[in-house]
């Protein structure tokens, strides 16, 4: 036996020797679409994200380099035609700016608008309807734990009722303030690293799924979110519930589901569906329940 094993060990060495081997790999030119996103809200003046795709290992990721600048775009009705004009805002939590297009005329309610987009010698059109109904919020609460696909969390839990009598699409939305203090509660577990002590700054933290009514018209709707941030006892909140037109509920419904896709192989692969002809994105309508003041009643776990 003991003359066996050199031949073994020799024998061993080949398989894995065999094993690393270096495959090249074609990689297909990728050619760079354009991506629009605009909700328009009655109240409030219109905002275009505008910007250009991008391979997905990329290094080009922040939103200043993928901003399509010196393009055009209106926003028209009956009422008349407005130019947007590019603007930004700091982001003071991921400390970065955050560029877009920026109307002064306000969104009136049940009009039909016509977004136009001319960049790099295309044109690109949708229209929306801003017809879409408002809820009421009756309670917000809160639990330590819920299960969801991405495993337990703590939640946020919302309650209003379903307009009844017409088809609705629902999102989360939750307006915070915060610190140096706060991190993302993903996987990076992210803080800012430009507030000073004691500054805070405003974060939108938009649920990822929508809900869609079909077959419980009128019915109780409860939403339960994980925050997108950490939390102390005490910190404040402003939690709307956004109604949605279809055409966006359905380009957000799948755009969670393809994430949900990548993270889980047991998941059928989905495609985004684009709701702007030749573009990536969508052009759409939303309205927002009134505010509801809320305040976390511990700290996260």
């Amino acid at each position: 036996m003991k003359h066996l094993l050199p031949t073994v060990a020799l024998a061993v060495a080949c398989i894995l020797a065999a094993c690393t081997k270096t495959i090249p790999v074609t990689v297909d030119t990728y050619s760079p679409r354009v991506s629009i996103e605009s909700l328009l809200e009655p109240g409030t003046t219109p905002r275009v994200h505008l910007n250009k795709t991008v391979p997905f290992f990329s290094p080009d990721q922040t939103p200043s380099v993928l901003f399509l600048r010196d393009a055009e775009v209106i926003i028209s009705s009956d009422l008349g035609a407005e130019t947007l004009v590019a603007d930004s805002l700091y982001d003071r939590f991921f400390c970065r700016w955050q560029p877009f297009y920026q109307g002064s005329t306000v969104i009136q309610e049940d009009v039909e608008y016509t977004l136009t987009v001319r960049v790099n010698g295309e044109t690109y059109s949708a229209v929306t309807v801003t017809d879409v109904t408002a809820v009421t919020i009756d309670s917000v609460g809160y639990t330590t734990t819920f299960t969801d696909l991405y495993g337990g969390h703590e939640g946020v839990i919302v309650d209003f009722m379903d307009i009844q009598g017409e088809p609705n699409q629902y999102r989360f939305q939750m307006d915070r303030p915060l610190d140096n203090n706060h991190e993302t509660v993903d996987d990076f577990e992210l803080s800012s690293v430009c507030m000073q002590d004691g500054e805070t700054y405003v974060v939108a933290d938009i649920g990822r799924f929508v809900y869609f009514d079909t077959n419980f018209d009128g019915a109780p709707v409860r939403f339960v979110v994980e925050p997108a941030h950490t939390n102390r006892k005490g910190d404040p909140a402003t939690v709307y519930i956004q109604s949605m037109d279809r055409a966006s509920a359905e380009f957000y419904d799948v755009l969670d589901r393809q994430r949900e896709s990548n993270i889980n192989p047991f998941i059928e692969p989905v495609f985004l569906d684009s709701k702007i002809d030749g573009a990536i994105g969508v052009f759409g309508s939303i309205a927002r329940s009134e505010p509801f003041p809320w305040e976390f009643p511990e700290d996260s776990l």
